[in-house]
């Protein structure tokens, strides 16, 4: 695939979803109430709570980031689906006691829970709506040397739905690089992801990912798999995650019009700290391993971590690293890895 044609496919692809994510989202009344430590009353919606931080969306303030440890109590009328420490999840209304001592949360079946605020590691709203429920993000880089004439044109889109028992990512990663010694090498990846949530911290996972990478001699593999995972770690600004499963795939090399089929493990971690103070910023990593079943020997891996910082409101800059290894690359490829850094400016939708 020439460059042309990997970026105007995964536009179009980003730019459909962000029309229908525009068109049916539905936001809500901001009826909700915080009442600060210091007296203060404030009327809004909640967005989100996550590593320390209650997200609310006003008409005169604009978006707002309150220190959980700063509200005396909340109130809201919508549903809500609430994380405490342990990984224990609740669904139902927010309300507090009336001494603020504990978040009250009213189950849709008329049960309540009463959970103290220092244990609460993340509270999200539940839309009404599928497509309300989506968040994400999209990006755009550009960079090129003189000295070198090399150009590298990147870009990414990724959304995530999340129900009550459900996390859904959908993610597109284009990276094309143009030298002249190599000519126009493209790695790119299409992912899907499902978790379906657990108690006490743990997850079940499925993945279904495309991806090509000319650097290692791959140009498509298509891989299925699962299996199980958990917050290994999780504090109000930071949380790690594990998982463990294996996948069948298929792979075609470069030059090549016959796939070959494996299976292989998976053994992963992530990692994420987040600040959600203006301005934002947020550092994510991740690390795969996939060991051959099928192939005697072969192991590959993968590495990302990307810094994100917010420019102004909901426009960001992002530096990804990226790291490929295959020690046994298919075909005639004569590299073992392949690495690169991206810029890139973004927005969160």
């Amino acid at each position: 695939m020439v460059l042309a044609d990997s970026l105007r496919g995964s536009l179009g692809c980003l730019f459909a979803l962000l029309a229908l994510v525009a068109q049916s989202a539905q936001a809500r009344d901001k009826t909700d109430v915080i009442t600060l430590r210091n007296g203060d009353h404030i009327t809004g919606e909640i967005l989100t709570l996550q590593y320390g931080q209650l997200q609310l969306k006003t008409d005169d303030m604009g978006t707002l980031n309150i220190e959980w440890d700063a509200i005396a109590t909340i109130e809201s009328r919508y549903f809500f689906d609430v994380e405490q420490i342990g990984g224990q999840r609740f669904y139902g209304l927010l309300s507090s006691t009336p001494d603020g001592s504990r978040v009250t949360v009213h189950g849709p079946a008329g049960d309540s829970i009463e959970i103290e605020p220092s244990r609460v590691t993340r509270i999200a709203k539940l839309e009404s709506t599928f497509w309300s429920r989506i968040d994400g993000s999209f990006s755009i880089g550009y960079n090129f040397t003189k000295s070198t004439d090399i150009t590298v044109i990147s870009g990414n889109l990724d959304a995530t739905y999340r129900s009550e028992k459900i996390i859904a990512n959908f993610g597109v990663d284009v990276n094309s690089s143009k030298s002249p010694e190599t000519g126009t090498l493209d790695r790119d990846q299409v992912s899907f992801g499902y978790n379906w949530l657990l108690s006490n911290r743990n997850f079940w996972a499925g993945i279904l990912n495309w991806e090509r990478n000319e650097e290692l001699g791959i140009e498509s593999r298509v891989q299925l798999g699962g299996g199980f995972g958990r917050y290994v770690y999780q504090t109000p600004h930071s949380e790690i995650a594990a998982f463990a499963g294996a996948a069948v795939s298929r792979e075609w090399v470069t030059g090549s019009e016959d796939g070959q089929e494996s299976t292989e493990g998976i053994v992963g971690a992530s990692w994420r700290i987040f600040r959600l103070n203006t301005p934002k910023r947020s550092l994510t990593s991740q690390f795969v391993v996939y060991p051959s079943f099928t192939e005697s020997g072969r192991y590959r891996g993968k590495a990302d971590v990307s810094w994100r910082q917010e420019i102004i409101k909901d426009f960001f800059f992002d530096v990804s690293f990226y790291y490929d290894y295959d020690n046994q690359p298919p075909g005639d490829a004569t590299s073992k890895d392949d690495y690169g850094l991206v810029t890139s400016l973004g927005y969160t939708f």
